[in-house]
């Protein structure tokens, strides 16, 4: 009876699956027959990168939860292209993508290739393109013309001013700004002159920026790096802004910083918000090779439910779509490309019910979402809502938060988890919490020319040594210590050589005078004469008050002076040797029958052996 039960409810389910299989399947086929040209939403993205990687994913998590709440018909469909990264695929891709009659474009379309598509074609001016690029570009000749493009980030400007308060905080007053320029149609200046307008607020300049185009383009991208950066270590600037970059690039750069002796004590590195955003997604030998670098971050709410869910589904897809990557969580990039997308799909489906053929770019224009981001609206093209940048410090095996910016408080100065914290906790390269001067007064290309005295008073003070079988000279002492000392008390690094000198100690100070050495380092005694020609440091050594008086002469102790020649105890044991040798000598003489040996008395035996011992330390025999 069971048994039959249980087949009977299994035959039953199976036949009501394959029920509402078939039904979709014809309802499926119906509307992709009915909207196959109509509802079409095209995709351009990086799909070898880890920012694709989550776009994609996230955007389609955006038409699969719009999809489960409306009629299957009003599903729109989505095509992704891959730019490959490159500024002309990317234009290739989006005019493919409009000749198929796409309703709409999402992808990391910049503003020159939206123009050269506005310019191709003008019928294209219709089709709306959100762009996911990290910043927004504050305005470009073409963007009156445009006004169905759309950028779902913040204005660049004011990325431009979290990187010029950190500055300012500090009171750097030079910078050196590196970018990696991806664009193949024009260069970029506009970055660099809106990083030198907002320092202009701090007193600061740029120096000198270093710009290089896409390790792809280059033939040995490793040695190029190499390079460039070590003719940035040349100069006295210490300061440097990764304003841009791609994540193979970045961890290129960091990593021969690092061989390089570029991420030691006295160094600065800041990197900017797309940068900072892919941290969590790196491997662990990337965070090693950055420790001390400073960054910000888009601040976003990662506490709601709307988030929650979102990161709970993000993960699943992600793990399933590659497995081989560690990190699963996704970063402000994902966050931007769902929301685009559903505010996309949502501007799409009042559009397709206006009875006034509301046009779409105005329809995503006027559309307002609580999005997993935070709040979404556009104003002038750009996201409306201004953001809050959480600043970070790279340290250990990840990174910290330590200060929050926005472009109306400034440095908020939050409390995060543990207690409060400010940008004067930073851990910056070389483990240091000083604050570093951003600039040294020479570098290892030209390091400080320090004399000594090769031939001083006292070596105790300076010794200056010569070793054949290494080729090297060496120079010790306590004035050398203390000189050491102080270099490593510098919140910056000090390049420096000791050259010894030959020469009197007034010839030492006239060659610091003459500009043949930088200083000079040893017991030098200051005095009236030398201080017109340099200046000296504080004392760190004093005598004290002395009287110089003459010595009484002692008349006992120059008559007997020969008895100083050694010292009381070896004159005993000098005169026990003498007594002893003689003794043995005499004795033998004696019982051989010697004359000269023979006494009478005890006191004649004494006085004869006496005598023999005195005479033996002056008589040739």
């Amino acid at each position: 009876m069971r048994f039959s039960t249980c087949l009977l409810l299994l035959i039953g389910g199976f036949v009501l699956k394959m029920c509402i299989v078939h039904a979709n399947h014809g309802k499926t086929q119906k509307c992709l027959k009915h909207q196959l040209v109509g509802d079409a939403i095209g995709g351009v993205l990086e799909l070898n990168s880890r920012i694709g990687r989550e776009q994609k994913i996230a955007m389609e998590m955006a038409l699969h939860d719009f999809c489960t709440t409306i009629d299957t018909c009003s599903c729109p469909i989505l095509h992704i292209k891959d730019s490959q990264g490159n500024s002309a695929r990317s234009y290739y891709e989006v005019m493919d993508l409009m000749k198929g009659q796409v309703k709409a474009i999402i992808g990391t379309i910049g503003p020159q290739e939206a123009t050269l598509v506005s310019e191709y074609d003008k019928t294209t001016n219709n089709i709306p393109i959100i762009s996911l690029t990290p910043t927004a570009t504050s305005s470009f000749p073409e963007s009156d013309t445009m006004p169905s493009f759309i950028q779902m980030s913040h204005d660049v400007k004011i990325h431009m001013q979290c990187i010029a308060a950190i500055v300012g905080h500090f009171s750097w007053r030079k910078v050196t700004p590196i970018y990696e320029d991806h664009s193949t149609f024009s260069t970029s200046p506009g970055l660099l002159t809106l990083l030198s307008d907002a320092l202009q607020v701090v007193e600061s300049t740029i120096e000198r920026p270093l710009v290089f185009p896409p390790l792809h383009s280059l033939s040995n991208p490793s040695s190029y790096i190499t390079k460039e950066l070590k003719k940035l270590r040349k100069k006295e600037n210490r300061v440097f802004i990764l304003l841009k970059s791609s994540v193979r690039s970045c961890i290129l750069l960091f990593k021969k910083a690092k061989q390089l002796g570029m991420m030691e004590k006295g160094y600065v590195w800041i990197i900017s918000d797309d940068i900072s955003s892919l941290l969590d997604s790196v491997d662990q030998s990337v965070i090693l090779s950055m420790q001390g670098v400073v960054g910000f971050k888009t601040n976003f709410a990662d506490t709601g439910k709307h988030f929650t869910n979102f990161k709970l589904q993000f993960r699943k897809r992600f793990r399933n779509k590659y497995p081989n990557d560690e990190y699963m969580n996704p970063s402000i990039y994902a966050l931007r490309a769902y929301d685009a997308t559903s505010v996309l799909v949502k501007a799409i489906q009042v559009s397709n019910a206006s009875s006034s053929s509301m046009n779409l770019s105005h329809s995503i224009i006027q559309t307002k979402l609580n999005g997993v981001s935070g709040d979404v609206s556009f104003k002038e093209g750009k996201l409306a809502q201004l953001p809050t940048f959480r600043i970070i410090n790279v340290i250990g095996r990840s990174y910290r938060e330590i200060e929050f910016w926005s472009p109306d408080f400034g440095f908020l100065n939050d409390k995060l988890g543990s207690g409060e914290v400010s940008l004067d906790l930073i851990y910056w390269p070389g483990g240091t919490q000083r604050i570093p001067i951003g600039r040294v007064l020479r570098n290892d290309e030209k390091p400080l020319k320090i004399g000594v005295p090769a031939r001083g008073a006292f070596r105790q003070f300076v010794n200056v040594s010569y070793d054949p079988d290494n080729n090297k000279t060496y120079v010790t002492g306590f004035s050398i210590q203390v000189f050491e000392a102080a270099v490593k008390k510098l919140n910056y690094s000090l390049s420096y050589v000791f050259v010894p000198y030959n020469g009197t100690y007034d010839d030492l100070v006239a060659e610091v005078h003459n500009k043949s050495l930088d200083a000079a380092v040893g017991d030098t005694e200051i005095m009236a004469d030398r201080y017109e020609y340099a200046e000296f440091s504080q004392p760190y050594l004093d005598s004290g008050l002395v009287i110089v008086v003459p010595v009484k002469p002692n008349i006992m102790k120059e008559r007997f002076i020969f008895f100083y020649a050694f010292t009381t105890k070896l004159w005993i044991i000098l005169l026990a040797m003498t007594i002893g040798t003689v003794s043995i000598v005499w004795l033998n003489e004696h019982v051989h029958g010697n004359d000269e040996f023979v006494a009478t008395s005890i006191f004649e035996y004494a006085s004869k052996m006496l005598w023999f011992s005195v005479a033996v330390l002056s008589l040739a025999h």
